[in-house]
């Protein structure tokens, strides 16, 4: 009997060894790929914040500063946007909730546009009635 139980440890550290090593090459490309998500993701709502917040600016459309900054905050994104608050006074939001805002104001620009042609045409026809 004592000869089973030494025949049957290597085998399940053989087998236990195959198992870990299998799960952790099955882990590691997931988690990669998800920590790249993570920073693109952020990096994506850094680029439309300034875009929105400090437009025409020197880090408005820079990948390579979003990123940078995005891999200087590692692990303290909620102090990145508390900071990015602060500074310029404008709520921080994720990169598709700045698209909404945006088409919401070109809905009212066109409407607006409507309207003063409407009332341009009116005053050409007055003059041309001479």
């Amino acid at each position: 009997m004592r000869r089973e139980s030494s025949t049957r440890t290597p085998k399940l550290l053989r087998w236990g060894t195959i198992i870990g090593s299998v799960l952790f090459h099955r882990w590691l490309p997931c988690q990669v790929l998800r920590r790249r998500e993570n920073i693109d993701r952020d990096t994506q709502r850094v680029l439309a914040y300034y875009k929105h917040a400090a437009a025409n600016s020197f880090h408005d459309g820079d990948e390579r500063q979003a990123r940078y900054i995005v891999w200087k905050y590692k692990g303290k994104k909620d102090a990145l946007w508390r900071r990015l608050e602060a500074k310029y006074g404008v709520p921080v939001k994720h990169a598709w909730e700045w698209d909404d805002e945006e088409e919401d104001g070109a809905k009212d620009d066109d409407e607006a546009a409507e309207d003063l042609d409407g009332e341009g045409e009116e005053c050409e026809m007055k003059g041309e009635e001479l």
